[in-house]
């Protein structure tokens, strides 16, 4: 399991999955109206893919892997990386917030909030521990240029 936990998609995966079950078995909160929960879900989702795409083609422009577990060579700092250090984070917390709108599902859309905090407090901290051990001064520079989130 601590394997699994250091896989970034592992907690979005995993709190919207609890969230459904509670969704499906003692709280059905529905928050929105046919037909906007489509579209509005359908909209967030398509953005979140979007971001998501767009963060794993920055890193392959400049030869970088974006599986975590794979060293990094040089830090990627252009495109969508110029306005947050983590949009791939971004685009999957949008994710759940986009499916939760979907499936009508407030307890989706409030697994924002642990993913949040798993993300801001156990994952981000972590990766940023590496990048200031490896890349040392230039992250540091980027850190105080960059935001972490938006």
């Amino acid at each position: 399991m601590k394997k699994f936990l250091r896989v970034p998609p592992a907690f979005p995966i995993l709190f919207t999955l609890i969230a459904g079950v509670i969704h499906s078995t003692i709280w059905a909160f529905e928050p929105l109206n046919a037909p906007w929960n489509f579209f509005s879900g359908g909209f967030i989702i398509a953005i979140a893919i979007l971001m998501f795409a767009v963060s794993v083609l920055t890193f392959r422009k400049h030869g970088e892997s974006f599986d975590i577990r794979r060293p990094t060579n040089q830090l990627v700092t252009d495109g969508i990386y110029s306005s947050s250090r983590n949009p791939a984070y971004l685009a999957m917390m949008m994710m759940i917030f986009g499916v939760g709108c979907l499936t009508n599902s407030l307890a989706i859309i409030l697994a924002i909030i642990p993913t949040f905090i798993a993300f801001n407090w156990y994952t981000v901290p972590r990766e940023e521990r590496y990048l200031n051990q490896n890349l040392g001064y230039e992250y540091e520079e980027y850190k105080n240029r960059v935001r972490r989130w938006l």
